[in-house]
């Protein structure tokens, strides 16, 4: 009689792709992520007891549990084969308990879904790592307690969509206080010099004094370049050539994988995990499923032996052996997940021009992102030579250096940024040589502010400080964007007032909680509870010790402000008394001082936002705020008629911006964007557009009489307005879907 046996992983898809693999003596299915958790209705973990928590069955999981203890009581054996992390290890954990498993070495590991893999993770099954276990539990209930015990405090001053996170909080501290620099920057002036020598050879101000000069800030030193070294003879005291290389980029991790694809394909990290995740998992091709790359929640660079040797193997085939480098893997300045490789393909021999018809767009771009750069990182040196120049005159020192490539290496496959830097002649110069300064090349420029950090340097700035796992930081990102602390511009983060008030009020009443190094400490204990060194419970206990103090403070502060009367410039419609401010569970609002008669009360919509320092003086200036957002919501009256009932349209403000909409929505649900180009004035109460928009549908008739009808199926085209502008549609569509351009003239 044949074993059966079960194994259990998180999603449908990496289950239909490891039953290919494994064949009909095992059932794969899934539990379809986490099975249990804390509660979302209270904290979940009792404090008195020694940081107990309390995990319940996850809604909806009920089913999913009970599916899973149907199916194990049919098997010799049950595998418990979550992703290979601390999260993964938790999972399999809880499902261990869930199920009421006895069997110890239960636990299947493996970094990549293919068959090899598989094979080997089955057949040498291992206990459920405890510490690993009880280091995702320790940063479970430390992100709990951080959210749970101090979010509500900030709804009390600020806004039910106020929170707080242990290293959601840091992050917004980052951007706050760049922010802060960048208002506080003052631009200087500056000047870069070169000189001209002999009529055609260029050299930067390298040394005055003996002091390295880059830009100089003071225009007398200019003034005096110009009087002192013009038409001087300057002598050649260095002129050297060095052999140098450049070694191939590393492979990527998680975090180099999202800072990449956001800046060369413009991904999100979340975007860019869930793409990632699906190529993981499996993709049909050729009517097989394959795991395409390997895990890809690492922090490490190191790749297994075999597939070195298979990438040094394909690059010697396609390339020739002098192309094969020597690869070391990157080291690292704590502790990472060396039980991953780094992100990589599965079979480099799966080249993404192969496999491109077998994939989506998305999947395609990041898997040739993940496929070169793995290749290359096994690519040889890019050799090159330096000419380096320096020639003197008095104090004054002018430098310049010129590259020449020697062998391409890696450069073969993949140019970097300073491409233009490699290329010309050397100058035939040598040292005690004469170089006449025949003029001076003299640029102004002004300091610019720090730049502001995008998606990518902040991944960067946050492995840098060892703040969270890279694995963390998508989530992180959105819930900045989704609390609305921060705005996206240019694809940089701005800090809206209201996530500068929120960081200021963590900055000044949870000092702990929002320091740096604190936070990037945290992680080390993380690591150090996982390698066995620290006990979960202490490091829970120490650290809720210090935030308690904080917390009773905050609560005390909170209390004074909210015991007194906050009162507006509002006036009772009902019976001219004066409005309180008040704060309930969905936020705050106006109540009249005389509620108990007339029962007034008037809703504050979240867009208006009140200080913690307008609270502490007791009164807040609203009136004019809620007019304007009322006025706002009303819309303005244009001199525009609704194509479908003649009614007025009305310019109203939503979450995208302006645009019209019909004063009779209701019925007939007519709504049109506002034209690019069109000006909106106001005049005695009406915006006045009537005569411009006419003017552009005449051009839209011109346009679509141009064009004429669809050359494909005959029907008439329809203007449409596109990511770019205007573009001609068939008005048959889905049924035909012909575009074209929309007429330049």
């Amino acid at each position: 009689m044949l074993v059966k046996r079960l194994v259990i992983v998180e999603s449908p898809a990496k289950a239909h792709t490891i039953k290919k693999i494994l064949g009909k003596n095992y059932e794969v299915t899934a539990s379809y992520g986490h099975i249990r958790d804390l509660p979302k209705t209270k904290l979940g973990v009792d404090i008195e007891n020694n940081f107990e928590p309390s995990y319940i069955t996850i809604k909806g999981k009920g089913k999913v549990i009970a599916e899973l203890k149907k199916k194990a009581k049919k098997v010799d054996q049950v595998y418990l084969a979550s992703d290979p992390d601390r999260e993964g290890e938790a999972i399999a954990w809880h499902i261990y308990n869930a199920l009421k498993l006895k069997d110890k070495n239960i636990r299947v590991e493996f970094n990549e879904i293919t068959k090899e893999a598989i094979k080997n993770a089955v057949k040498n099954p291992k206990p459920i790592d405890e510490k690993k276990v009880n280091s995702q539990q320790t940063r479970r209930i430390l992100d709990r307690i951080v959210g749970y015990k101090i979010s509500p405090l900030l709804w009390k001053i600020l806004s039910p969509h106020a929170s707080a996170g242990r290293v959601q909080s840091v992050a917004l501290k980052l951007i706050c206080d760049l922010e802060r620099k960048i208002k506080a920057f003052i631009p200087e002036k500056f000047w870069e010099v070169s000189g001209i020598f002999n009529k055609k050879l260029k050299l930067e101000i390298y040394k005055i004094d003996k002091k390295r000069v880059k830009k100089i800030k003071d225009i007398k030193v200019v003034e005096k370049l110009k009087k002192e070294i013009i038409n001087k003879e300057f002598e050649v005291i260095t002129a050297k050539v060095k052999k140098k290389s450049k070694r191939a980029p590393f492979p990527l991790k998680t975090s180099t994988l999202q800072q990449l694809a956001s800046s060369y394909l413009g991904f999100t990290a979340s975007r860019t995990m869930g793409i990632a995740q699906s190529l993981y998992e499996g993709v049909s091709i050729g009517g097989s499923y394959v795991g395409l790359i390997t895990y890809m929640r690492t922090d490490s660079s190191r790749i297994s032996k075999e597939a070195k040797e298979a990438a040094q193997e394909y690059i010697k085939n396609i390339f020739g052996e002098k192309y094969v480098g020597d690869y070391v893997p990157q080291k690292s300045k704590g502790k990472i997940q060396d039980a991953h490789e780094a992100v990589r393909p599965t079979d480099v021999n799966r080249s993404p021009e192969l496999i491109k018809d077998s994939l989506n767009k998305d999947q395609y771009k990041l898997y040739k992102l993940i496929w070169e750069r793995f290749l290359i990182s096994q690519f040889s040196n890019m050799e090159y030579e330096q000419f380096e120049l320096v020639s003197e005159y008095e104090k004054y020192q002018f430098r310049g250096t010129v590259n020449r490539i020697l062998f391409d290496g890696y450069y073969k496959l993949f140019k970097e940024n300073d491409e233009d830097s490699y290329g010309g002649d050397f100058p035939e110069i040598k040292e005690g040589d004469k170089l006449l300064l025949d003029k001076l090349d003299i640029t102004e420029g002004i300091t610019k502010p720090p730049a502001r950090l995008t998606e990518s340097s902040l991944i960067k700035k946050l492995e840098t400080d060892g703040i969270g796992r890279p694995s963390t930081y998508a989530a992180i990102i959105e819930t900045l964007k989704k609390r609305e602390y921060v705005i996206l511009t240019k694809k940089s983060f701005i800090p809206t007032e209201f996530g500068f008030e929120v960081e200021e009020i963590l900055e000044k009443y949870f000092p702990t909680v929002m320091d740096i190094k604190f936070t990037a400490k945290m992680e080390k204990e993380l690591d150090e509870i996982e390698d066995g060194n620290l006990e979960w419970k202490k490091v829970l206990g120490d650290f809720y010790g210090e935030l308690k103090e904080y917390l009773e403070g905050y609560n005390k502060e909170i209390s004074k402000i909210l015991n007194q009367d906050i009162y507006s410039d509002l006036i009772c419609k009902k019976c001219g008394g004066k409005m309180l401010l008040k704060t309930g569970r969905f936020g705050k609002y106006l109540e009249c001082e005389n509620y108990e008669e007339d029962k007034e009360r008037v809703s504050i919509p979240k867009s208006i936002k009140i200080t913690k320092e307008e609270m502490e003086l007791g009164e807040i200036k609203i009136a004019d705020r809620l007019s304007v957002v009322v006025k706002e919501k009303a819309g303005i009256e244009t001199d525009v008629v609704c194509k479908k009932c003649g009614g007025k349209m009305i310019v109203k403000t939503g979450r995208y911006g302006k645009y019209l909409e019909c004063e009779n929505y209701a019925e007939d649900k007519e709504r049109v964007s506002i034209p690019k180009g069109i000006e909106l004035i106001e005049e005695d109460g009406i915006i006045k557009i009537k005569e411009q928009m006419a003017k552009l549908d005449a051009e839209d008739e011109a346009a679509l009489k141009e064009v004429g009808p669809c050359d494909k199926c005959g029907s008439p085209m329809i203007v449409k307005m596109g990511r770019y502008g205007k573009f001609l549609a068939c008005s048959n569509y889905p049924e035909c879907k012909n575009i074209k351009k929309y007429p330049k003239k």
